[in-house]
């Protein structure tokens, strides 16, 4: 009788054995299963793989020499995440206040001769991969931790010594950042995070950099190839219904009746900020007209990058108040949380608004009667049911 042949596990199999969980013989440039089943064979970039000797962890921080210096199965997997850039991602992003032309013709070309902005598209690909094959959601996760840690290390690094040519594709890069950095949380398996407060606050820091190098780039005057990316304030969100299991909206209709509720929720709150005369009054005041400047061009992106940048534009002050647990800037707060609601058809904002909220309120055990009404509306404006708040003791602020 024939001896079995005693094997050990694979660990460095191809990303389709891995989604199977069967035993990968990792030859290429297809392994057999693969080859036998006629699927794609892809491997994952793994810096152990006897078949990929190097993949770049952001020490080397120069460019890519065309194929050479990459193993086959990384070579593969980068252009599989490239192609869905240029036949989807993209087009998604250009839905958001960006040129398509731009996303499409531009970015990628200056991405040849940009190791941190190829890195970027690379990184936003997986994720959005990572949005819509929810089979494959760990594998493509997986990739884009890897890829969006290679592109915050290789920027970081050319930092000190950036030159003029140089600001437009960190800038660029420095968005895509902040778009995986909004996407992440909501695409990948967490729950809703436990400080949601200080989740918004490092996407602020990420803007605060991007707003860095457009400030810059506007002050050397360059007219490179960027000119036109962003598209004016009056251009509109996307509102076609989203393919998203966890975002409820199914229609226009829906959006605008939160968007009014919001407007006029703030309104209220406005005249209850007149008439409560505190040492921080002028600072809600200052941060309801930021907020209110910020969601009421929706649909349209706004002057300021609509409700999704108004982090940038609060005061430390304010953190403060919020970290420390004062109401009337955590309702303030919670409006912008439920305003996000209002880009749930963004695949990397989805239900992260309803997330913000939920983040706030569930660990709190006493509402204030005075925030009774406006904390209902909102937990039905995100489509949550808002019964138990009922039964929570209250006090009086």
């Amino acid at each position: 009788m024939p001896l079995r042949r005693s094997h050990t596990k694979s660990r460095k199999g191809c990303l389709e054995c891995k989604r199977r969980h069967v035993k990968c013989d990792e030859e290429l440039p297809k392994c057999t299963l693969c080859k036998k089943r006629k699927l794609e064979c892809t491997y994952p970039p793994d810096v152990d793989s006897p078949h990929s000797p190097s993949v770049r962890d952001g020490s080397d921080s120069g460019p890519r020499t065309p194929g050479g210096d990459l193993p086959f199965p990384t070579r593969m997997l980068e252009m599989r995440l490239f192609h869905q850039y240029l036949t989807s991602t993209y087009l998604t992003l250009s839905q958001d206040g960006l040129s398509a032309y731009h996303l499409y013709i531009t970015i990628p070309q200056m991405a040849t001769s940009s190791p941190y902005l190829l890195d970027s598209i690379l990184a936003l690909s997986a994720l959005h991969l990572a949005s819509v094959e929810t089979d494959n959601r760990q594998m493509w996760l997986e990739a884009a931790m890897r890829y969006q840690s290679q592109t915050c290390a290789e920027l970081g690094k050319s930092l000190p010594e950036i030159t003029d040519q140089q600001y437009e594709p960190a800038f660029v890069a420095s968005v895509f950042i902040i778009i995986y950095a909004q996407g992440f949380p909501v695409i990948s398996t967490d729950t809703h995070p436990a400080d949601a407060f200080s989740r918004v606050m490092e996407v602020r820091t990420l803007i605060s950099g991007s707003a860095m190098f457009f400030t810059r780039l506007t002050e050397l005057g360059i007219e490179g190839q960027l000119d036109g990316w962003l598209y004016p304030p009056d251009a509109e969100e996307t509102l076609e219904p989203t393919q998203c299991s966890d975002v409820k909206y199914e229609n226009r209709e829906q959006l605008f009746e939160l968007h009014k509720k919001i407007m006029q929720s703030l309104n209220k709150l406005g005249s209850i900020i007149e008439t409560d005369i505190s040492r921080n009054q002028s600072l809600y005041i200052a941060t309801l007209q930021i907020l209110k400047h910020a969601i009421e061009p929706w649909p349209k992106i706004g002057a300021h990058g609509g409700v999704i940048a108004w982090p940038l534009f609060i005061a430390e002050e304010f953190i403060t108040l919020v970290q420390d647990g004062d109401w009337s800037a955590r309702i303030l707060f919670l409006h912008y949380a439920t305003a996000m609601r209002l880009l749930c058809n963004r695949w990397y904002v989805r239900d992260w608004g309803r997330r913000l909220v939920l983040a706030t309120i569930q660990p709190l055990e006493e509402i204030p009667p005075m925030w009774q009404d406006t904390i209902s509306w909102m937990m039905q404006g995100i489509e949550v049911d808002h019964r138990p708040l009922a039964h929570r003791s209250v006090k009086s602020e």
